[in-house]
């Protein structure tokens, strides 16, 4: 990359100007707790800035925050707000239904009640003296994070009193960390320092950072959000700086700088990762990474989709250039005028964006997917629970379900000859809620089933075997033993099997076949398809079901990952091509709470155990490496298609929680044994299945978690239904804001509360 000069008179401006900097992405899973916040603390830059750099400024020297037209969208006057109106912080306060967060610096009887704020423009999240120390100069002296935490602990008496009410205080706030940091990046690369010479930066910001949140931690503080840095490389007063003709450094999509915005992803990757320590270290604590990277982005990059204008790179408020922004000619100066509709601009002044890009960056944090893990918003009123969603609520028509014994509502039993049936179609398989069998791999209803009632649409019908069956609101393609890989490509590996050969392939097959009979015309059957909730499984697990019994060395198997998930994402695709716009795709259960597993690998060295919940560690964490393989590729398909849901429903830790406190709901203290079973630690024994002669069933099924040793029990598929439909194991959640009440409430007072 060859830097163009600046003289040195340019880059005293250029720094002057500059007053904070913008952020990005990845995947982690912990499970959040919902809290039902009573206020926010704020640190930070001018990102959340509501005037504090103006609260410690010369009354001769104001930034242009304090000038027109900054404030005029919302506000009518300046506030200090380094944009034309709101900022992501006041719509996360209005949101919680709270008054905006007031700054702290220069606010005289200003009430900190509901929340408080010491975010500055231009702050860095080093101290100014160290980053001086290395021909880096801070413009605005040292307002640094440490500052920041500083001044907060010294206003800690005013705040709340005494030291308990403090400690209640913090652990009832949401904590907003910044965005900070991205200052110091700035500067140096305003001062022309070298990429490598600024990476070394990098651990030593996240430190900073990680330090203050293990501070406020100590104090009490149980939940904060930590946004990642913007994509530089689509900032203006950066596309300025470094505007050349070479047409390979631009990404040809949005025209960003490519080599800055992979400098951002680097600081996104690093922080995230020191985000995931700190989770281990605290995990009674939610540590919420935002996003911004892929908040921000997206609106760049399909402009037209957030009712942006086509080319979204120039800014609203400046003048000249190929941008309209010019280095020392700052929105607020004289002279310096500003577009007709702000809401059509992603770029407020070349360095912060518009009210309208807050807005939608704030709208995907907190109701997803650029919160991670996400904010879980179940227990508060529905009237703060459906303020405004970045997901698209759609008011579903039908269901069309593959996958294998998770979801199968009868289609084994149908493909089966009528001399040979599967232990499914026998009691007491369908006795709590059917009083029947009906093929469905449990002792009543499956997740499959209560989406359906919630949905208020018919339990969704068997494809394979079925007779005039009605198919206008569902079909379920989902076969018990299914696998996402073709039979001939696992027994290549010498993974064999007896069960059916109706792969994911071989079920996408059916439902292309069969869709003249479901639908009719072309336009009728993408209608269908966009109307309706296509449920992705869960499939995959038997693909390693089958090899770990077999007894093949996980290595092995984890080769299989990539190939698994590979044929998920290809069925994904084609639906999409055929008009499909909601997927919900589950990741596998914690295979080592599964009883078959338990049964298979038990041993005496209690150190493979989990001492909690007596689960086999090693055959979860596989699980955990799977699901976190799956969800990468989700988000990579989120990317490619985003006028499309795509939904990560996480069974493992919506299963998970159950075996950790089954007390908590209503299940027997020592969860794992199967209710219908026989004999060995768990009351399995392998070729004694439930439903043959001779096995008997629990007396009280709604007690136990695992229904036969390998599937669950209706109630807990129930928990793990209501943990997907009203968070928070569906990531991104569920939108449910566009249904009536009477669809939303439909049988949650009985079945999922």
């Amino acid at each position: 990359m060859a830097y163009q000069s600046l003289d040195s008179h340019v880059l005293i401006k250029l720094v002057s100007f500059f007053l904070s900097t913008l952020l990005v992405v990845t995947t982690v899973r912990s499970e959040t707790k919902c809290r039902s916040f009573e206020s926010i603390i704020s640190f930070g830059d001018s990102i959340a800035d509501t005037g504090n750099l103006i609260g410690l400024s010369s009354p001769n020297q104001l930034p242009e925050s304090a000038f027109p037209p900054y404030g005029e969208t919302f506000f009518h006057h300046p506030t200090g707000r380094f944009s034309d109106g709101r900022l992501v912080i006041d719509f996360i306060a209005e949101f919680l239904g709270f008054p905006h967060v007031p700054p702290f610096y220069g606010s005289k009887n200003g009430n900190f009640e509901k929340g408080v704020n010491f975010a500055v423009g231009a702050a860095t999240a080093l101290e100014s003296s160290f980053l001086e120390e290395r021909g880096i100069h801070c413009p605005y002296g040292n307002i640094s994070l440490g500052v920041q935490i500083q001044s907060f602990k010294e206003s800690l008496l005013n705040l709340c009193g005494s030291p308990s009410d403090c400690r209640d205080m913090i652990g009832n706030a949401l904590i907003l960390m910044g965005e900070i940091g991205g200052n110091d990046y700035n500067y140096p690369f305003f001062g022309r320092k070298t990429i490598e010479e600024i990476k070394e930066l990098v651990p030593l910001v996240i430190n900073t950072i990680s330090s203050a949140i293990t501070e406020l931690v100590d104090m009490g503080g149980k939940t904060f959000l930590v946004p990642g840095n913007f994509p530089l490389g689509c900032s203006v007063i950066y596309l300025t700086l470094y505007q050349t003709p070479n047409k390979e450094d631009y990404d040809p999509l949005t025209g960003c700088l490519t080599w800055l915005n992979e400098f951002s992803e680097y600081h996104n990757e690093k922080l995230q990762t020191e985000l995931n320590r700190l989770r281990k270290l605290y995990p009674h604590v939610n540590i919420i990474y935002g996003d911004y990277y892929n908040a921000l982005l997206r609106l760049i990059q399909e402009p037209a989709k957030f009712g942006l204008m086509s080319r979204p790179l120039p800014v609203c408020c400046g003048s000249g250039g190929t941008y309209n922004f010019t280095f020392g000619v700052k929105c607020g100066s004289k002279g310096v005028g500003y577009c007709d509709d702000p809401s059509k601009y992603v770029n407020w002044d070349g360095v912060h964006m518009t009210e309208t890009a807050y807005r939608l960056i704030a709208e995907g944090l907190l109701k997803g997917p650029y919160s991670i893990p996400p904010f879980d918003w179940s227990c508060l009123s529905s009237e703060i629970e459906n303020k405004d969603s970045e997901t698209q609520c759609r008011n579903f028509k039908s269901i069309i379900s593959f996958g294998d014994s998770i979801a199968d509502t009868g289609n084994l039993v149908g493909l089966s000859d009528p001399n040979d049936l599967p232990h499914v179609a026998f009691p007491p398989y369908g006795e709590t809620f059917f009083h029947h069998p009906t093929g469905r791999f449990s002792n009543g209803r499956l997740v499959i089933d209560f989406i359906a009632e919630f949905l208020g649409l018919p339990l969704v019908p068997p494809f394979y075997g079925s007779q005039n069956a009605n198919f206008e609101k569902g079909v379920n393609f989902a076969v018990g033993g299914a696998t996402a890989l073709e039979r001939s490509f696992l027994e290549e590996r010498g993974i064999h099997f007896a069960y059916t050969n109706v792969s994911l392939g071989v079920q996408l097959r059916s439902f292309k076949d069969s869709l003249p009979n479901l639908c009719g015309s072309s336009s009728d059957c993408r209608d269908m398809m966009e109307n309706a909730l296509i449920l992705m499984g869960e499939i995959g697990g038997n693909d390693y079901n089958y090899a770990f019994f077999l007894g093949k060395p996980i290595q092995e198997i984890k080769e299989l990952v990539p190939f698994v998930i590979s044929s998920i994402s290809s069925a994904i695709k084609e639906l999409i091509n055929m008009g499909g716009r909601t997927f919900l795709v589950p990741g596998d259960f914690p295979l080592g709470c599964s009883v078959a597993y338990l049964t298979i690998y038990q041993t005496s060295n209690m150190e493979e155990y989990d001492p909690k919940t007596g689960c086999l560690k090693w055959l979860n964490k596989f699980g955990e490496y799977y699901n976190k393989q799956l969800q990468a590729e989700l988000n990579k398909l989120q990317k490619l298609y985003p006028h499309v849901n795509i939904i990560y429903a996480d069974y493992y830790n919506a299963v998970s929680r159950l075996f950790q406190e089954p007390a908590k709901f209503g299940f027997m203290n020592r969860p794992l044994p199967a209710c219908c079973g026989l004999g060995g630690s768990y009351n399995f024994t392998f070729g004694r299945k439930c439903g043959f002669q001779g096995v008997e069933c629990c007396n009280d099924p709604t007690k136990y978690v695992n229904w036969d040793g390998v599937h669950l029990t209706e109630s807990a598929y129930r928990l793990i239904a209501e943990g997907l439909l009203k968070g928070p194991y569906a990531i991104p959640p569920f939108d449910w804001s566009c249904l009536s009440s009477e669809i939303k409430n439909n049988g949650l007072d009985e079945q999922l509360m």
